[in-house]
């Protein structure tokens, strides 16, 4: 037999879990006791199948289908953040209320979990989570960081199953194995055999060892017997050698092979004995209060069964569980129960194996098994579910409840529909019997409505075809009448004014009153019809002098009690303001001295003075538009029974919870005005198959809800680590990568608490966002910014929790967006104007330059001309007198040199105009000066121009250099050679503009060469041209090539 004892950490207090795994060899008297024990076991069953009951709890399975690596988890803990973690044999998991991360072996990862098959989990006082492998490897395993580290184990032993950790009230860690101890050095960092315990009797092995608190020793399991040690006084005793006089050593002084001893809530001493002549195992327990011991089996319940160990919860509860069983270990007559329970998809909780169970530090408890984890909270089944059993009944059954009603006394009667009758509980909801008076006919009634009549204390019973049943619980007696006025229809509603008069609704539509003061209480008479509408679906006094009546199809009616006329009519299509959600208004409670509360799809509230109505539906936060019952508790919180759940709504704070099977509601559709609040306070509310109980006020929170925790964040569906992030608190993201997913939760596994979570990014989202589940925020883009993102969550009373997370997520714009991309544009636009600038400085001095020089150009061509005609007008003068042929020739001359000058400074003016400045403008002053030489010296010239050459861009002196030449050259050859025909090509030849004159002469042209060369080497050497002249007897060809200049 192997036990292993997990005692664990958990905030500042410890809850202890008790394993045990058990192999023994089986004998042969033992095989045969467990056959005969198997044949009766029928026999056990059948007697006890009525006498026990299994204790109902809601729960929540894990398993494959929603997360688990494997259906087979051998352990569950918590650590110190609040995630869950669990050993499977497909890995290590963590679980934080959304989803799991998984975590495996990877022999190329030194840093991966020791195996894949995770066996045991222990988290020590320094919050470090241990793990052991099926490989007997041992370590540490980082919950931030993911990050394991093996922890070697000196003089190692072959380990059998089950190991376990235990850490001893003065810190020690220890390493249990059957028989073997070994003790954790921090400074070395192994497992060395322990010595913690010296004197141990000779050839006793030990199993296991337990610190009892209460005592202040420990309790030590061996083979053959228990030891207890006192580690003040440093003895041991044990049978045979009991020298502190131990009562508990002394009761059990004979016991052999105790396994797993460890101490109750009441400082009893329990541990497992397994028989070897028996098949099943036993509890033995010292009683300190009787000082006697005891001895438990549960064969009589369970059959064949293994016990794998016990669990005592912080508040003292016990529990027991093994192969197959999980049971509660109460002090009633029967002490143990078993756990059964309901959930959304599973009737009933289902395993082989119970490994382990886990109390986290919400009381919640998790069981591992060999069918996934089940998790419930014993402390806070919030909803009963009961169905209808009489006194000596030995099954409920399931039937259509109609009404609930308690009366003074406490007894609660339940009026069913289908002549099911009227059923009879106390206040605890035991089946006790029914008036005698009903006990013949009660059981048959078709209940549609009840209610007290306050001024004599009667029970009045509507049913169908009109009847009516009124049973005074003074007198015992029942009074039976079918009145003509409801014509046998079926009295669907009644109610109750102040005045004690009885307002009924039928099914065929009357509105109906009963009198008292005119009946003068008798029940056979004083009825009188009030109105006539459509079906009645509910019958309402709201204390203010009205009755209020929902129909079906006619809308919502206020008749008023004293005039008993209709003074209001609500519907769909009454007016902006007063109209309803539909015309079918189902029930409806009284709220405050204003205020209707009436369900109809949506929830109807309405201002009984002003007749104003609004809407509280899908759109505010409702599940649905299926409201049906509605009742206000003591605390003034609505309840809305529903077509599929139940909704908590807290009006004043607009909070809406929502219930449903998964929160223990066995049968979560709801009647039409199925509720009934009872004496003291607690709700009930029914449906076609049995009625539900809870109280209200356990709903209340006062405590602020756990803070939030950030559990995962994706970028671009990648999950990135959320310990190196929350170390930097930030996230810095780059502008073309920001799909970011952000899961967050409070680490709070208490399904009735309803958390609500509430998220925002500052610098995105304008208001607090509700997450519905899974908790996640989602952002498809985030432009360039900083931006902090935040979750806080709020409980069911509005109440937030006291830290909001928050992190801050960074984007970073693009390059061309940053600002130090700014400032080099912003350099480089301003270099780029300088330049500009510059360069504009330059060409406008440059052009100055250009102007200037022409200007000399044209001062020395005005001067040199003057000067000729000033020498030639003196020598004219002087000639006039004496040769006037030679001084006419004189003047001619003057003339020409004054034609000349004219015709320079016109050329020159013309070509610093800025409306010339370009080449086909210098083309067509070409073009002009060729027609004008054309004409004046009668020859013929032809002048070929490259379209090409047009579209140059070239600056002002380049042009006006290039027409000087031009002009000149032509001039010249005109005035110095007898030619009969010129021919001018001016084009562009690659990266050279090229002027080539051809000449046909009448005359020699032997000398004219070196003279044009004179004349026109200026010209081509401020053009810093190539200019090629050559001559052939009667012919002349000038070249001029200029490198271009753009």
């Amino acid at each position: 037999m192997i036990i292993v004892i997990n005692c664990n950490y958990v905030g500042m207090k410890y809850s202890c879990i008790i394993f045990l795994r058990i192999k023994f060899e089986i004998i042969i008297l033992a095989a045969l006791v467990r056959f005969v024990n198997s044949v009766i076991l029928l026999l056990f069953l059948t007697v006890t199948a009525y006498s026990q009951h299994a204790r109902q709890y809601s729960f929540k399975h894990f398993s494959v289908s929603n997360g688990l690596a494997s259906n087979t988890v051998s352990a569950t803990i918590q650590d110190d953040q609040g995630y869950m973690w669990f050993a499977t044999v497909n890995g290590l998991q963590r679980y934080d209320g959304n989803g799991f991360i998984t975590f495996k072996s990877n022999e190329k990862d030194p840093h991966a979990i020791p195996s894949t098959h995770i066996i045991t989990l222990f988290l020590d006082n320094k919050k470090r989570l241990w793990l052991y492998g099926d490989n007997q490897k041992v370590g540490i395993f980082d919950t931030r960081k993911f990050i394991f580290k093996e922890v070697s184990v000196q003089d190692k032993k072959p380990f059998y199953d089950p190991v376990s950790f235990r850490q001893l009230p003065t810190g020690e860690l220890i390493l249990k194995a059957y028989g073997l101890l070994y003790e954790y050095s921090e400074k070395e960092n192994f497992f060395a055999p322990a010595r913690l315990i010296g004197g141990l009797p000779h050839n006793w092995v030990l199993n296991d060892i337990y610190w009892d608190t209460a005592r202040k020793r420990y309790w030590i399991s061996c083979d053959s017997g228990l030891v207890q040690y006192d580690p003040q006084s440093k003895h041991v005793n044990y049978r045979g050698h009991n020298v502190d006089n131990d009562p508990v050593i002394e009761a059990f002084k004979n016991q052999l092979k105790p396994f797993g001893a460890f101490s109750d809530a009441h400082s009893n001493l329990v541990f497992v004995y397994w028989p070897p002549t028996q098949g099943a195992p036993e509890i033995k327990r010292y009683n300190q209060e009787t000082k006697k011991t005891e001895s438990f089996k549960l064969w009589s319940q369970l059959g064949y069964h293994e016990i794998n160990g016990f669990l005592l919860q912080r508040n003292g509860r016990l529990w027991v569980y093994g192969m197959p069983f999980f049971m509660e270990w109460t002090e009633e007559k029967q002490p143990f129960i078993l756990l059964s329970g309901e959930n959304l998809d599973e009737p009933k909780i289902k395993y082989d194996y119970a490994y382990q169970a886990f109390e986290d530090r919400e009381s919640n408890i998790w069981i591992s098994t060999d069918n996934g984890v089940f998790l419930f909270n014993p402390d806070a089944q919030i909803f009963n579910t009961y169905g209808l059993v009489g006194p000596g009944d030995k099954a409920t059954k399931e039937r259509p409840v109609q009404a609930v009603i308690q009366l003074k006394d406490d007894r609660i009667f339940v009026g069913t529909w289908g002549s099911s009758g009227i059923y009879c509980f106390d206040k605890n909801f035991n089946p006790i019997p029914l008036p005698s008076c009903m006990k013949e006919k009660g059981k048959y009634y078709t209940v549609w409505d009840m209610a007290v009549n306050s001024k004599t204390g009667e029970l009045w019973i509507t049913l169908q075809a009109g009847g009516l049943v009124i049973y005074n619980p003074k007198t015992n007696k029942l009074f039976e009448s079918y009145p003509e006025i409801f014509s046998k229809s079926t009295i669907r509603q009644i109610d109750e004014d102040t005045s004690g008069n009885m307002w009924f609704g039928t099914q065929n539509g009357k509105v109906i009153k009963w009198d008292i003061d005119k009946a003068n209480g008798d029940p056979s008479k004083g009825y009188e019809l009030v109105c006539q509408t459509t079906m009645v679906y509910k019958v309402h006094f709201d204390y203010q002098g009205f009755i209020w009546v929902g129909t079906f199809g006619d809308g919502l009616l206020k008749i008023d009690t004293r005039t008993k006329r209709i003074v209001k009519r609500f519907t769909k299509e009454s007016v902006e303001g007063e109209r309803i959600f539909n015309n079918f208004p189902s029930d409806m409670t009284y709220y405050n001295d204003t205020t209707l509360i009436v369900t109809g799809g949506a929830i109807n509230i309405v201002n009984t003075r002003t007749n104003k109505v609004s809407f509280l539906s899908d759109v505010d936060g409702l599940p649905s538009n299926t409201a049906e019952s509605i009742e206000k508790d003591d605390n003034g919180i609505l309840w809305v029974g529903m077509t599929n759940g139940i909704c908590r709504v807290n009006l004043s704070k607009k909070l809406i919870s929502y219930y449903d099977r998964r929160d223990g509601i066995a049968y979560d559709k709801f009647a039409k005005t199925g509720v009934q609040e009872l004496n003291d306070g607690r709700l009930v509310f029914f449906t076609d198959h049995n009625f539900l109980v809870f109280n209200p006020s356990i709903f209340t929170q006062r405590n602020k809800p756990y803070k939030p925790y950030l559990t995962s964040f994706m970028l671009g569906g990648k999950a990135l680590s959320m310990d190196s992030l929350s170390k930097a608190g930030k996230v810095i993201l780059n502008y073309d990568n920001t799909s970011i997913g952000i899961n967050f939760s409070a680490l709070s596994y208490l399904q009735q608490t309803k958390l609500h979570y509430y998220y925002r990014l500052e610098g995105a989202d304008k208001d607090w966002i509700h997450a519905d589940k899974p908790s996640e925020a989602l952002y498809n883009y985030l432009a360039p910014g900083s931006y902090t993102f935040q979750v806080k969550t709020e409980n069911t009373d509005g109440i937030t929790s006291s830290e909001i997370a928050s992190f801050l997520i960074i984007v970073r714009p693009p390059f061309w967006s940053t600002w130090w991309f700014y400032g080099l544009v912003i350099l480089l636009i301003i270099t780029i104007l300088y330049v500009l600038d510059k360069e504009r400085i330059n060409k406008r001095a440059s052009l100055r330059q250009m102007r200037r020089q022409i200007a000399g150009n044209l001062h020395q061509e005005i001067s040199r001309t003057l000067n000729n005609i000033n020498v030639l007008s003196e020598i004219a003068k002087i000639k006039a007198d004496k040769n006037i042929e030679q001084s006419k020739d004189f003047i001619t001359q003057i003339s020409s040199k004054s034609r000349y000058m004219m015709e320079a400074m016109d050329d020159m003016l013309w070509s610093i105009d800025p409306q010339n400045d370009s080449m086909k403008k210098t083309i067509l002053r070409i073009k002009e000066l060729t027609e004008g030489l054309r004409s004046s010296y009668d020859v013929d010239i032809d002048l070929i121009v490259d379209h090409k050459v047009q579209l140059l861009e070239l600056d002002m002196k380049f042009r006006h250099d290039i027409f000087f030449f031009y002009k000149e050259a032509l001039t010249y050859m005109l005035e110095n050679i007898c030619c009969n025909q010129i021919f001018v090509n001016i084009n562009q030849v690659k990266s050279k503009m090229m002027v080539e004159i051809l000449s046909e002469c009448d005359e020699s042209t032997a000398d004219f060469k070196s003279r044009f060369q004179k004349a026109m080497h200026k010209r081509s050497e401020n053009l810093s041209a190539n200019m090629e002249v050559t001559t052939d007897n009667k012919s002349i060809s000038v070249v001029l090539l200029v490198n271009l200049k753009s």
